[in-house]
């Protein structure tokens, strides 16, 4: 069975990325034959088996704001779903799994106008909820997913509201995996040295918070309930890994709050483990998810976690006891991590002085505040290994085995 998985690129820091290079390479050890195409050639990547092809697209996200973006989208759409086609006569593919929004047009299309014949199984990891206020991205999702043989959703949240609002039935839940034990062996490496003298001593407290400095993210309500944190104790501090657009704002917004000296961005790191190891607690501030790994991450390192309870997936991966609608008082101190509300949609880069914290905020920088102050809540959620067991590559494998072993009896 030879299988092609399509993704916008391997680029380290991506969650999507990283699920597409997890998955490729656990069914290349469980004996398929895989092969790797990317819309864009990024580096650096992150490590996989299989063997690797690229059409080597400019920025499909740059330039989003000018005019013509969407024109030129639709232009490359034409271009280069052909050539996806070809590959896979080439390689004489049987399945593409595509990955991310825009990989899954490409596989469809490469079908439904250019007639590749092969087998389609596409993944949804975000919120789709987030396209329902865009017509032309809504209508896009809804006329190229149900062309799919299979829409594969992160969560079942996910795949509720695909169910619900583009009327699709075509679709079942496989959660991301993760290989737990490469989790803890990659903890084991050192720091990189220019971040060794930051998590030197004993007297600070860290927490750390792990994700695309973005939008989707909303590390500025997290910078700005750490204000109050700091007020309380000046040993706190915050370390940020990743990159991306909003890099600039957020750091003058610490400049601002005064807390250069307490939060630290450090960009994307090839590994974050020894990171984590390193930390007393992992915040997590998403306006919206999918399924989050860096929250699967954080569990496998036994860390406290605090989480807003966005759509979708932290309610599914940490607090699973709750059903996906029931309504629940904040903060919630679940069975594996402690949810607080989710923050509004919107940029906010003030101090303190000028917008004060919100209900959300303040409830955030009590439960930071908390965790330093109580060890028995910290010594409680201290053991969530056992539940990142439950995103193990061993069992999600043996889900994609299933599925694709339905696609071969549908081939024969």
């Amino acid at each position: 069975m030879k299988i092609l998985i399509l993704v916008e690129s391997l680029k380290v820091g991506g969650g999507s990325e990283r699920f597409a290079a997890t998955l490729g390479t656990q069914l290349h050890e469980h004996g398929y034959h895989v092969s790797y195409l990317t819309l864009m050639d990024e580096n650096p990547k992150y490590d996989f088996k299989g063997q690797y092809y690229t059409l080597n697209m400019d920025d499909i996200y740059a330039n989003y704001l000018k005019p013509g973006f969407y024109l030129k989208r639709g232009f490359n759409l034409l271009r280069y779903s052909p050539k996806i086609k070809k590959i896979c006569e080439e390689l004489n593919i049987d399945i593409i799994i595509s990955v991310s929004e825009i990989a899954n047009f490409y596989a469809v299309l490469s079908r439904w106008l250019f007639r590749n014949k092969v087998h389609i199984i596409s993944t949804q990891h975000m919120n789709p909820e987030i396209f329902l206020d865009s017509p032309l991205q809504y209508r896009l999702m809804k006329f190229f997913y149900q062309r799919a043989d299979e829409v594969v959703c992160v969560s079942r949240e996910v795949e509720r509201i695909l169910n619900q609002y583009y009327d699709l039935n075509n679709t079942q839940t496989i959660y991301n995996m993760m290989d737990i034990e490469d989790n803890i062996k990659s903890s084991l490496d050192d720091l990189p040295d220019q971040y060794k003298d930051l998590f030197t001593g004993q007297n600070f407290f860290n927490f750390i918070n792990i994700g695309r400095l973005n939008q989707q993210k909303g590390q500025w309500f997290l910078i700005r309930s750490f204000r109050r944190v700091v007020d309380e104790y000046e040993n706190a501090r915050l370390f940020i890994l990743g990159d991306g657009p909003l890099k600039k704002k957020l750091e003058a917004l610490i400049d601002e709050l005064d807390l250069a000296g307490n939060v630290f961005l450090l960009g994307g790191q090839e590994n974050v483990f020894p990171f984590l190891k390193k930390s007393n607690c992992f915040v997590f501030s998403s306006l919206w998810e999918g399924l989050p790994l860096t929250l699967i991450e954080a569990l496998s390192m036994n860390l406290p976690i605090i989480s807003t309870d966005c759509k979708t997936g932290p309610r599914e991966v940490l607090c699973p006891e709750l059903d996906l609608d029931e309504n629940i008082d904040y903060p919630y101190l679940g069975n594996h991590a402690i949810l607080t509300e989710k923050f509004p949609n919107k940029l906010l880069f003030k101090n303190l002085q000028e917008v004060p914290l919100d209900d959300a905020g303040q409830t955030l920088s009590d439960m930071m505040i908390k965790v330093i102050e109580d060890v028995d809540l910290r010594e409680n959620y201290s053991h969530g290994r056992q539940r990142s067991e439950t995103f193990s590559y061993k069992k999600i494998i043996k889900k994609w085995d299933e599925i694709i072993n339905n696609r071969v009896s549908d081939l024969m």
